[in-house]
């Protein structure tokens, strides 16, 4: 109801009947629980805050993005409700409106952006709270994916400038090897060892090539039933030569009731066999250890793979799917991030605990092929 209507109203108020007021008041009480029931029913949180900084008024949503019940927020300060991002001193009939963003990390990461905007004669204000993590993290995937397509693109054209010059190599030691059996005996012995050792590098470094093509280029999962168990025991085969001489002790936990995944065992051994090697290679001296567990709900398959190692600081963390950037002297930074696209097409997810000098825990969650579906009792309402 308009202002000017409830002006009028009020000047009438002696001359009205009883059931003339008992209309207008059953009017304004449909028009406000209309009004309360759009108030509610909004995404967005609203908090309007009265001219002494108080608010008087505040929507669910509000309530859901603080975690606090209406009646409880209704008692918060401005300054907490608005992260101390300015105070109600100086916002106060200013007039201006203020937009500004604010991350949240605890219970989990969250990105809100706040609007303030006066109402009325500038005295009250109302603030809008956005949760745009949601688009927040779609835009960082998109930009993430940009930049994969293009680390592919670039890889690519390394791959075939590098390469072509290595085959032409090859086969030019291959024609002196052929020239070297005619040449006397006394000069081949002193030969053939220094062109074996050219024409091995050159075989390695076409290797190393083919398989730095095929980590970078996306490829779709080809799925098949793949057992856990079986693909873990062959990551900690392959790499117990190189760990085994340091001393470092694996211990696994696994699931005795694990059911079959529908993976790449392929992509899936790659993905393992650089997070167990990075537990490792991140242990300092001898005296440490890595955990290996799985574990399953009716939905998904859960493998934590924990060590003891030197951690990974708040720096780095933020950082560490980042191309080309590694806190290993020979590393490339390309692990994690293959890693990640891997965990990712099989639909599952990746996540990082550390802390400096305590070491890392990495869980990795896959979808189950055989999803159980646990059915409502009957009578149960949704």
């Amino acid at each position: 109801m308009k202002k000017d209507t409830l002006d009028k109203i009020v000047s009438r108020l002696d001359s009205l009947s009883t059931d003339e007021l008992r209309r207008i008041f059953l009017r304004m009480a449909s028009d406000k629980g209309l009004l309360q029931d759009v108030f509610d029913a909004l995404r967005d949180g609203l908090i309007l805050f009265d001219t002494e900084g108080h608010a008087r008024l505040a929507n669910h949503a509000a309530a859901k993005i603080y975690a606090r019940p209406l009646h409880e927020l209704l008692t918060v300060p401005f300054e907490t409700l608005v992260g101390n991002t300015c105070r109600w001193e100086e916002l106060r009939n200013s007039g201006i409106a203020i937009s500004r963003d604010l991350q949240v990390n605890y219970p989990e990461p969250r990105h809100y952006n706040f609007f303030m905007s006066p109402v009325g004669e500038g005295e009250e204000y109302l603030l809008l709270i956005r949760d745009d993590t949601e688009t927040r993290m779609q835009g960082e995937e998109d930009a993430e994916a940009q930049q994969m397509n293009l680390l592919t693109y670039l890889s690519s054209a390394v791959a075939h400038e590098i390469g072509n010059p290595l085959n032409s190599l090859g086969l030019n030691l291959q024609l002196l090897q052929r020239k070297l059996k005619k040449l006397p005996a006394a000069d081949r012995e002193k030969m053939e060892p220094l062109l074996e050792d050219a024409l091995g590098e050159t075989r390695r470094l076409d290797t190393l090539l083919h398989q730095f093509l095929q980590s970078m280029r996306p490829t779709r999962p080809q799925r098949r039933p793949v057992d856990l168990a079986d693909i873990i025991d062959k990551v900690i085969s392959t790499l117990t030569p190189e760990i085994a001489p340091r001393g470092i002790a694996i211990h696994t936990e696994l699931d005795e009731k694990q059911p079959e995944l529908s993976a790449d065992g392929d992509q899936l051994f790659q993905a393992l066999y650089n997070l167990i090697r990075n537990a490792y290679q991140s242990i300092p001296g001898s005296d440490g250890g890595i955990f290996i567990a799985t574990d399953h709900s009716d939905a998904e398959v859960r493998i934590v793979i924990s060590d003891t190692g030197s951690g990974i600081s708040h720096e780095v963390m933020g950082s560490m799917y980042e191309p080309f950037r590694s806190t290993k002297k020979k590393g490339n930074g390309l692990g994690l991030l293959i890693v990640r696209r891997i965990i990712k097409d099989h639909g599952g997810s990746l996540s990082f605990f550390s802390k400096e000098g305590t070491g890392t825990t990495v869980t990795i969650t896959l979808p189950r092929a055989d999803k159980v579906v646990r059915l409502l009792p009957q009578g149960t309402e949704i």
